[in-house]
């Protein structure tokens, strides 16, 4: 009976024990089981973000375009900034031209979240990704994005050029890839930078963006003139104008190898529309680099300009003709023989032209203010305005 009795708890103890094991087993079983539906739920989610995120990437422009003009879709976009900081500092260059092509778009529309986008801290990675090993697309964007940063306040700007954004928008200058989109860009953005303040003009010239500049637009002057080319080129000019004006004017001669450019550009045929502007920007280059000393005055008529400016009157384009009466002005406060040298090439008939048959009142006012600089020197020249009958 004893024996019976022992054999049975062994029994029950070794049944308790085997169902323990068991259920333990399964317990393990069940945890494996359940981390592994959780990695096959990660995985899938991963999946899922990735492959939205690629579709992103070869429709990134198609999706831009839907959201412009449409203020729920770009709030939702500002709403990511986070999002997109996140992606472009990451590792997957993918995630980082989609972050880059979004960011760069919602600092072109009408209120720019520049702080916001700031803040953030992408503002290095822009500049990084204008390294070679990155593509042209991406480089654009953040060009781009550059350009409206440098856009915004004086502190704003001050962060495009802190991390180093002037030598590498240089070296893209001086790429030999024919791409116009992106130097144009570039050309625009050195401008904008540049527009803030006298101090920065002369800290962006420092660098020696003048010269790449001046390659550019000499290299793109000769036919066939596409429309890619005059865009490039009325950048070009833009920015080679803020160089040349300002209060403190620059060093004439940090700018003084641009003369022999702007003869050429002011020789652009027919000056009108997008050429007609490049033109304009031109004339006010010669405008500023003539308000200066006889010397200055001197270096325009050696660079062979006055016949030309003496035809550019005769033009209906008020812009043009007042930056070209400007020049004259400042011509008529030199020497009498760089006055004769106006004078040889019909300027006075030009003058009395407009006086005559012109009706912009603008280009009236500093049609009498150049005949006035000109009749102030002495009685002589009082004697040439009456025998040329400006009285």
């Amino acid at each position: 009976m004893l024996m019976f009795f022992l054999s049975s708890q062994f029994i029950m103890k070794w049944l308790f024990k085997f169902d323990k094991d068991k259920w333990q087993k399964r317990q393990r079983q069940m945890q494996k089981n359940l981390r592994s539906m959780e990695s096959i739920r990660k995985i899938n989610r991963e999946l899922i973000l990735f492959f939205k995120r690629n579709h992103e990437f070869f429709h990134v422009e198609r999706c831009i375009e839907d959201a412009a003009g449409d203020p729920i879709a770009i709030q939702k976009m500002f709403d990511s900034i986070p999002v997109m900081a996140s992606d472009l500092m990451s590792g997957n260059e993918s995630f980082q031209f989609v972050a880059t092509a979004r960011l760069s778009f919602l600092l072109s529309t009408e209120n720019p979240p520049i702080d916001v986008v700031i803040q953030s801290g992408v503002v290095p990675h822009f500049v990084r990704f204008l390294n070679e090993q990155y593509g042209l697309q991406h480089k654009l964007y953040s060009v781009r994005a550059l350009y409206a940063i440098g856009k915004g306040s004086l502190e704003q700007a001050v962060v495009v050029i802190k991390h180093g954004a002037i030598p590498m928008f240089i070296r893209l200058l001086c790429c030999s890839e024919e791409c116009y989109q992106l130097k144009e860009l570039v050309a625009a953005a050195l401008g904008s930078l540049a527009s803030q303040s006298p101090d920065f003009r002369d800290y962006v010239l420092q660098f020696g963006t003048l010269t790449p500049l001046l390659s550019l637009l000499d290299n793109h002057l000769e036919p066939p003139m596409l429309h890619e080319k005059i865009a490039l080129l009325r950048a070009c000019s833009n920015t080679l104008a803020i160089f040349c004006q300002g209060n403190p004017a620059p060093s004439f001669n940090q700018i003084r190898s641009a003369l022999p450019i702007l003869r050429r550009l002011i020789h652009l045929n027919p000056p009108v529309g997008v050429i007609g502007e490049v033109c304009e920007d031109a004339c006010l280059c010669l405008s500023y680099q003539s308000n200066g000393s006889a010397e200055q005055i001197q270096a325009l008529i050696d660079a062979d300009v006055c016949a030309r400016l003496v035809m550019l009157l005769g033009l209906s384009d008020g812009k043009i003709v007042e930056h070209v009466l400007r020049t004259v002005g400042n011509i008529f406060k030199g020497v009498d023989s760089q006055i004769q040298i106006l004078i040889n090439n019909g300027v006075f008939f030009r003058l009395n032209a407009i006086l005559m048959h012109g009706s912009n009142s603008s280009v009236l006012r500093k049609t009498c203010s150049a005949i006035s600089t000109l009749t102030a020197r002495d009685r002589n020249q009082i004697q040439v305005g009456i025998y040329y009958g400006f009285v």
